[in-house]
């Protein structure tokens, strides 16, 4: 595996094949890579109370979209599960976009657990990319997971990492940033800088070409969840080292060459860079909130008093502590975001653009 390195490789492409080659990457894995047993947990994996407050979300805005859904990155099926439990008389095709497949016995197994044989006639996946999404499009932790350019802020010019091997192991190499991107660079530094010499960050390339690919074809309305910042504190002088981090067994670190394939590797969202994208493909902003303040608005607690198991004095206490991990400031609260836009379609009158509006945090983008 290591012989893909004997020529130095730009660190978005190592990040790309590290993550999604079909042979090695490491979301070839399935399953095993979610959940207390894998690496990281996802709100969906975390509580069904997050799925089905999104269900509830979007209840008004599904018959000005058809009824359709397209999920992307849907893991192991649980969001579409929990969405479905809250939505799913209103959904008329639930798609799954997986551009790999590697997790859809794992999704239909847990769909058909929760709603029976008969959700396949509701529930289709797609390995690439329609082009025309009419409908709701979801996504949790998406855009986090794109490759992303790496670099290093020098007086004498900005640098750009690559990746090569040397000496049987691999090493991250320093070379001056093409022309192109050492303009964005630039541009980044004279907005949000000074920066101090050495200062490190990224640029994600691949999913601002994601957003404005999705937008092209948008006509409905698009609804992403993941952590990340908005550009001023992206890029904040003192954040020296950017927001990359390798992932594995709950434990972050920086060392994102190590174990190729066998441990996550995602960067922070830059939410200012995605309203950008979204706005020069004729996306109209519908909201923008903290995840605690968009659940809360759309009746999380409420459906959590609804829950059986509630006031179980075990049970009880555990589905708490997990809707506290989901809504506390301290923990996905505040770290993730909710950017809701729309093309062609939009949220007016309806709840979720009310509850976004109690809870506007545009202005910051």
């Amino acid at each position: 595996m290591l012989s893909n390195f004997n020529q130095a490789t730009r660190f978005d492409e190592f990040m790309h094949f590290a993550l999604y080659n079909p042979q090695y990457g490491y979301y070839s894995r399935g399953e095993g890579i979610f959940g207390g047993e894998g690496d990281f947990v996802t709100a969906p994996e975390l509580s069904p109370l997050f799925g089905q407050t999104l269900g509830k979300a979007i209840r008004e805005v599904l018959p000005r979209c058809g009824g359709v859904v397209y999920e992307f990155g849907a893991g192991t099926g649980k969001l579409a599960c929990d969405v479905l439990a809250t939505a799913g008389d209103l959904i008329t095709q639930y798609n799954i976009v997986d551009v790999s497949g590697g997790l859809k016995l794992v999704q239909l197994a847990n769909l058909m657990a929760q709603h029976g044989p008969e959700i396949e006639k509701k529930v289709r996946w797609l390995s690439t990319l329609p082009d025309k999404l009419n409908g709701v499009i979801l996504g949790n932790e998406v855009l986090d997971a794109t490759p992303v350019r790496r670099f290093k802020w020098s007086n004498t010019g900005p640098l750009e990492a690559w990746v090569q091997q040397v000496d049987g192991a691999l090493q991250l190499v320093w070379q001056a940033a093409d022309p192109q991107f050492a303009t964005t660079v630039t541009q980044l530094q004279t907005q949000h800088g000074p920066w101090p010499e050495g200062y490190e960050s990224e640029v994600a390339e691949q999913s601002i070409a994601w957003v404005k690919t999705v937008t092209d074809r948008l006509n409905g309305i698009a609804l992403m969840i993941d952590y990340g910042f908005h550009g001023a504190l992206y890029y904040l002088p003192t954040r020296h080292k950017g927001t990359l981090r390798a992932t594995s067994r709950h434990t972050a670190h920086d060392d994102f060459l190590a174990k190729v394939g066998e441990q996550d590797l995602t960067a922070h969202v830059n939410f200012s860079a995605v309203y950008s994208a979204l706005s020069s493909c004729g996306g109209e902003l519908e909201g923008y909130s903290h995840q605690g303040e968009f659940l809360l608005g759309h009746g999380i607690l409420e459906l959590a008093t609804q829950q059986p198991e509630f006031t179980h004095p075990t049970r009880g206490a555990h589905l708490r502590q997990n809707l506290n991990t989901l809504l506390n400031e301290a923990d996905m609260g505040e770290a993730f975001k909710v950017i809701c836009w729309s093309k062609g379609v939009n949220a007016e009158g309806t709840t979720l653009n009310q509850a976004f509006l109690a809870n506007d945090r545009s202005g910051d983008l």
